[in-house]
């Protein structure tokens, strides 16, 4: 899930200056600059009328789906909301929103919101409820134009059946990730790099999609990149997520740590070496807590390098060249971002050019605003988040041809 980079164009700090964002993927400002973005553009919509013969005039409309189903996830609830609420609602849609049933109560309070703001009644609407009982049933309602989904590539599959079966809805799913982050031997700061890489694992106990969860390091620089790594990852501070000294809090529920933990331990058994982390923490608390985890000596045929574990594991893999990295870097079935580290302008195009990704960083990692869109390639998904591109999810073009 997704690209939670700073949605607003107030810059949240980044792992350079700050170790907690203000404004960042989970707090409150990218959320209302979502909203005000869409609020913006929504008048600004315009028609086209193409060039045609002198004996005809031609119109093109464009004119909202209808009724649209947001299912959205539960590590970034809000603000995944907001990406799709606000420009199906820019667009003319209705919107039923379903959130997880981990995380319900952030969609009732919007949906609250949105009535105390005016909306008419019916226009949002939140419904409560697990998957296979809610999300099933606005996956199979007839009545649904749009089903945009943020979650697992496996339930995306789920709600194309739904459509098959259904209706024959559109279906805009963002999906899973197993993002590569690749650092050559002339990125303009290592240390940077590295301290970058370890914030983009460890953000959010690594339970977001777009987390670099394969680092892709050349042989010459490995080691050094890795300890830096490491290093970063035995200073963080785990703990209460209400502190505000926690850099990194306990994962989701005790379900997914057990899964979490399953992946490194099938690494380890396959050969990688766990360089730090890979146990529970803080268990006296009864919270899900895992340690920062780094593992090397990971090869491209494990499951460490091919499936998405979702949470603070880091798995390292050596390359000798240009053309093995980027090799390494789209040998999965996922298309969600990358990112590139290098001083070298061609190189940073012509391999931004040759990843398979929905979203290149190069030099940096979750940057960006609402002006620039978000989604995936492959198993990550198709469509797009963010920028005006969302309202093509939310409209449908109509052709009026008049002869004159």
């Amino acid at each position: 899930m997704p690209g939670r980079c700073r949605s607003d164009r107030d810059r949240s700090p980044g792992p350079r200056r700050c170790r907690r964002r203000r404004a960042g993927p989970c707090g409150g400002g990218a959320v209302i600059s979502t909203f005000r973005w869409y609020g913006q553009l929504a008048d600004k919509l315009t028609d086209e009328s193409p060039h045609t013969a002198p004996d005809a005039l031609a119109l093109v409309t464009r004119e909202p789906t209808g009724v649209v189903g947001a299912v959205v996830p539960w590590n970034f609830p809000l603000t995944l909301a907001s990406w799709k609420v606000a420009p199906a609602l820019a667009a003319g849609c209705t919107v039923v929103l379903k959130p997880s049933e981990l995380s319900p109560l952030s969609a009732l309070l919007l949906g609250r919101i949105g009535t105390e703001a005016g909306l008419p009644p019916g226009v949002l609407n939140v419904v409560a409820g697990d998957g296979p009982t809610a999300g099933r049933a606005l996956g199979l309602h007839p009545d649904v134009d749009v089903l945009a989904f943020t979650g697992s590539t496996a339930v995306g599959r789920h709600f194309l059946r739904y459509a098959a079966d259904s209706n024959l809805k559109r279906v805009w799913l963002e999906l899973g990730g197993k993002s590569p982050n690749l650092v050559l031997p002339d990125a303009p700061d290592l240390d940077r790099a590295a301290a970058t890489a370890a914030w983009g694992i460890f953000f959010n106990q690594g339970e977001m999609c777009t987390a670099p969860s394969r680092l892709l390091v050349h042989s010459s620089i490995a080691e050094r990149v890795t300890e830096a790594v490491v290093r970063r990852a035995e200073e963080l501070r785990v703990g209460d997520p209400l502190d505000p000294a926690t850099e990194m809090g306990a994962l989701v529920g005790e379900n997914h740590l057990s899964r979490v933990l399953d992946h490194v331990t099938t690494a380890r058994d396959e050969g990688a070496r766990l360089r730090t982390g890979g146990a529970r923490t803080l268990t006296g608390t009864g919270g899900s807590y895992l340690s920062p985890t780094v593992l090397d000596r990971v090869a491209p045929g494990m499951r460490l390098a091919r499936e998405e574990v979702f949470g603070p594991v880091l798995s390292v893999l050596a390359f000798d060249d240009l053309d093995e990295a980027v090799r390494l870097a789209n040998a999965t079935e996922y298309g969600l971002a990358a990112g590139l580290w290098t001083s070298d302008l061609s190189t940073a195009h012509r391999v931004s050019r040759a990843l398979k990704a929905g979203t290149v960083w190069v030099n940096c990692y979750e940057e960006g605003d609402l002006t620039v869109p978000f989604g995936g390639m492959k198993q990550s998904g198709n469509g797009r988040d963010k920028s005006a591109h969302a309202l093509e999810k939310y409209t449908e073009l109509k052709t009026t041809w008049i002869q004159l």
